[in-house]
C-alpha cells in the first residue's frame, strides 16, 4: 500500500548519503526489494496449512575510486517485515556504512598471505559458511546422495571449534518462517 514515490525517496536519500559521503566515492547504486508469498501446503496425510512470508531488503553499493584502483562497499539490511522496517532502519545511514566500507576499502593495506587463526563474526559470517557448507547441509541434497554431508548423522563433519546454529525463529529474521516449506512449524 505504500507510494512507489515513498520507496524512490528512501533510494534517493541513501544514494545522497552514499555519495556525498567522501570525494572517493565514484558510484553509488541503492535498491529496495520488497516480496510477498502466500504460502499453501496440502498433502495425502491431511495437512492443510499456509503462511504468508514477507521480506524487504534495502542495500546500497558504493564505489571508492583511486588512481585507477576500484573498491566496493556494501551494506543491505532486510528482515521478514514490510516497509515497517523503515521504522528501524536509517537508508541514510545505511548508504553512509556502505560508503565507509567503500573508503576502509580504497585506503587498506593488502591483506597478509599464510595460516593464521581465523573468527567469522555473525552476519556476513553466516552467509560465508551457507554458502560453503550450508546449501550442501539442505534436505534435498543430502536426500538425493549429492551432498558431502549425506549418511553422516551423529558423525563429526567439523573442527570441534566451529558452532553454527540455524535458528529459524527469531522474530523477524531475515530467513524465519512459522513453517517449513513441509508444514512443520518452524523450531
Amino acid at each position: 500500500t505504500i507510494e512507489k514515490g515513498d520507496k524512490i525517496d528512501l533510494l534517493k536519500r541513501a544514494y545522497f548519503a552514499a555519495k556525498g559521503y567522501d570525494q572517493v566515492i565514484s558510484q553509488v547504486t541503492s535498491s529496495y526489494l520488497e516480496e510477498e508469498q502466500k504460502i499453501l501446503i496440502a498433502n495425502s496425510d491431511g495437512l492443510w496449512t499456509t503462511d504468508n512470508r514477507s521480506r524487504v531488503r534495502f542495500s546500497v553499493s558504493a564505489t571508492a575510486s583511486k588512481n585507477g584502483e576500484l573498491q566496493q562497499g556494501y551494506y543491505a539490511p532486510g528482515a521478514s517485515m514490510g516497509y515497517e522496517l523503515f521504522n528501524y532502519i536509517d537508508v541514510a545511514k545505511v548508504g553512509m556504512e556502505a560508503a565507509r566500507i567503500a573508503k576502509a576499502m580504497i585506503h587498506a593495506d593488502y591483506a597478509p598471505s599464510g595460516k593464521m587463526p581465523l573468527v567469522i563474526e555473525n552476519g556476513f559470517g553466516g552467509v560465508l559458511f551457507h554458502e560453503a557448507c550450508g546449501h550442501a547441509l539442505e534436505a534435498a541434497f543430502v536426500s538425493k546422495g549429492t551432498s558431502a554431508f549425506g549418511g553422516k548423522l551423529e558423525q563429526e563433519v567439523a573442527s570441534p571449534h566451529v558452532t553454527a546454529i540455524d535458528d529459524g525463529t527469531m522474530t523477524n529474521g531475515w530467513g524465519t518462517t512459522n513453517i517449513d516449506d513441509e508444514g512443520s512449524p518452524t523450531r
